[in-house]
């Protein structure tokens, strides 16, 4: 038996320690020289998608690789996932960049070290998730729910970069705003910009099917910045990235007002949500295509650690990638030395960033348009809509919550739908008549050809926990049945799939049951949990504790009617 004190967060924490003596496990001779060029087609790929993602969190381009380089060490050091990358992402980016810029100008002295302290509380959070084991929490929003969120800040994104894809200035806090600015200045749009983010998009789109694994964004990268420099582009309305310095890491943190940590602490919390949820697919996908085991508190407590240590080298929250995990597979990585390599090599070219300030800002916005579009899943939404028609209704509020009411009220909503969603499936469960299969002692919900009732016998399912959200229809349902069965005097109640009972579900249980004796109706239950059988045992009330119950449907059944 294992002792007490191995138990709880103690053991999670020795275990995620323990995760600091695995970055080489799997890693031999044969295979290092594999997975080095694996972690080399994953900085390929890295590169040119954190440089864009700086754009939409409004920093730096520098602060981007360092993101990069301190979430890949620190979810090879604390992670279970060996090849799952971390880094500046361009989901979560437009999350704290459209709340913290009403803070302080974007790049501001502020603005950094807003973004670099909501990384460590962001971090913080999840680290504390993990260690407690609460990775259950990335299951709560429902994938409708997550589809139309994530579809509104693709739509966000789009809209952002629109300006620098039409070479063109045009500001707004708001999609609305920035769209009517755009009106305004369509007479000025560069030709040369949009050929540029189009060319990219296009590239990336092809080189996709062709081979995903291969660094086309990194490609199209090369050849925009190749042409503009050969062209002169610059001077035919095509913007630059601008001078990029290969900076070390600063210290950020100061003094913030109650405002500015109220402001940082609810960003948190949104980008929280958002990180569990994704951080869980690509773990889950990722370990899927590599046939191992998920530990997903462990995996948490790596992207927390690597938000923290992202914000305390003065960079920005972070995020797991769920396209460059797939790149790492794609390119047979199987080891933690992937992640490794990368950001070796990551810091040993870091004196070349100067040589990115020509790159076009219209190509980077090409490539973010492609990651846009790639969380705008219409093919996902097809599919909600074929299976469930309210379910594609709540998947269109999310989006329109984002992209109407804006990212932080946005995912509010997401949350209250889910709970909405949630109790509406909670508060309608089903009330089954059951029958028992031919030739065996199954019991099964009518309908299927030759299941059979016996005589003066109601058997009834109830398809969910009995609570007051469902109490009242568990009575309206099963006395709708006993109405269309006027010769009823027995009644089996399977508990199979009831698995506790609340205050409001035990007083109506009683008063059915009591209604029932009193009519001659005599009440039996079958498969109670060991909850519910020690629930009904210590009620309150004496007729519910004297009910028998029985291990089977079938054994019930056969001592009522004997």
């Amino acid at each position: 038996m294992e002792p007490a004190t191995d138990a709880g967060p103690s053991r999670s924490r020795r275990e995620n320690l323990g995760a600091l003596r695995d970055t080489f496990r799997g890693v031999t001779r044969a295979n290092a020289g594999g997975q080095v060029l694996a972690g080399v087609t994953l900085l390929a790929i890295a590169i040119p998608e954190q440089l864009a993602t700086s754009r939409l969190a409004g920093v730096p381009a520098y602060l981007a690789m360092i993101a990069f380089i301190a979430g890949t060490i620190a979810i090879v050091a604390f992670g279970s996932n060996p090849i799952m990358s971390v880094g500046a992402d361009s989901t979560i980016a437009p999350l704290f960049a459209v709340v913290l810029v009403r803070l302080a100008p974007l790049s501001s002295t502020l603005y950094l070290e807003l973004v670099a302290v909501c990384a460590v509380v962001t971090g913080l959070i999840i680290v504390g998730i993990g260690l407690i084991r609460l990775g259950w929490i990335a299951d709560f929003l429902s994938l409708p729910i997550v589809t139309g969120f994530l579809g509104g800040i693709g739509v966000i994104i789009i809209v952002h970069q629109l300006p620098s894809a039409l070479g063109v200035s045009a500001g707004g806090s708001s999609i609305f705003q920035r769209l009517s600015a755009l009106t305004h200045v369509l007479g000025q749009v560069s030709g040369w910009s949009v050929a540029l983010a189009l060319g990219t998009l296009v590239v990336l789109s092809v080189g996709e099917k062709i081979n995903g694994r291969l660094p086309w964004a990194l490609a199209a990268i090369l050849a925009a910045t190749v042409l503009a420099a050969t062209l002169n582009l610059a001077h035919h309305g095509v913007a630059q990235l601008g001078a990029v310095t290969a900076q070390l890491p600063t210290w950020r943190f100061g003094s913030l007002s109650a405002h500015e940590w109220s402001t940082v602490v609810t960003t948190s919390l949104t980008l929280v949500i958002v990180i569990l949820s994704q951080s869980a697919a690509t773990a889950r996908t990722a370990s899927d295509e590599l046939g191992i085991a998920t530990n997903m508190s462990r995996d948490f407590v790596g992207v927390g650690a690597a938000n923290v240590l992202a914000g305390l080298l003065g960079a920005f929250p972070v995020d797991a990638s769920p396209a460059r995990t797939t790149v790492a597979a794609l390119a047979g990585g199987r080891t933690k030395l992937v992640g490794l390599s990368a950001a070796a090599l990551a810091i040993a070219l870091s004196p070349l960033a100067r040589f990115a300030h020509t790159i076009p800002l219209a190509a980077l916005a090409g490539i973010l348009f492609f990651i846009a579009a790639r969380l705008i899943k219409i093919d996902q939404l097809r599919r909600i809509w074929r299976t469930s028609r309210f379910e594609f209704f709540l998947a269109i509020v999310a989006a329109l919550g984002v992209i109407v009411i804006g990212v932080e009220p946005g995912i509010a909503l997401a949350v209250a739908l889910a709970i909405l969603q949630q109790t509406w499936h909670t508060a309608r469960p089903t009330m089954r008549e059951l029958g028992r299969s031919p030739g065996t002692t199954s019991w099964e919900p009518l309908g299927p050809a030759g299941v059979t009732t016996q005589d003066h016998v109601l058997v009834v399912l109830f398809g969910d926990d009995l609570f007051f959200a469902n109490a009242g229809v568990f009575r309206r349902e099963l006395t709708a049945l006993l109405a269309a069965k006027r010769d009823v005097r027995h009644l089996v109640f399977d508990a199979v799939a009831v698995s506790s009972i609340d205050f409001t579900g035990e007083t109506t249980l009683a008063a059915v049951v009591g209604s029932l004796k009193k009519e001659g109706v005599n009440v039996v239950i079958a498969r109670a949990q060991d909850d519910v059988a020690r629930r009904l045992d210590e009620s309150f009330d004496p007729t519910l504790a004297s009910m028998a119950r029985y291990d089977s449907v079938d054994a019930a059944v056969r001592a009522v009617a004997s």
